[in-house]
């Protein structure tokens, strides 16, 4: 059986970029989480059945705040290993992060990325 966490539009703050401004300043960024967890028995109804998505944005909040990053990409990458290593029954996770007043010249809702990873062994 597979369940999926799902988190939309989680806004957090970073100082993540490449231009000056954006390390300087900081921005919000807006993170869409998707975890697959798969298990063989149905849940029980109790908390330890399941992962706990305000834990996973604490931590996702955590791994902005504590490091800076050139590239959302990385930040990405960062937060997904992070989910790995703190949630086991996680087997597979989706990274979305847009940035809504990215420094570009044009007019756009936002830009972003997303980026898929399978847990390993």
């Amino acid at each position: 059986m597979k369940t999926e966490i799902i988190i939309r539009n989680l806004r957090i703050h970073g100082y993540h970029g490449l231009k000056e401004a954006e390390k300087a300043l900081g921005q919000i960024f807006e993170v869409d989480i998707t975890c697959d967890m798969h298990t063989d028995v149905p849940p029980r109804d109790v908390m330890e059945d399941t992962v706990c998505y305000g834990e996973i944005c604490d931590l996702v909040a955590s791994v902005s705040e504590t490091e800076v990053f050139n590239l959302i990409e990385t930040l990405a990458e960062r937060i997904a290993a992070a989910i790995f290593a703190n949630f086991p029954p996680i087997q597979k996770i989706r990274v979305e992060i847009r940035k809504p007043r990215a420094p570009i010249r044009h007019i756009v809702n936002h830009v972003g990325i997303a980026i898929e990873r399978e847990r390993h062994g």
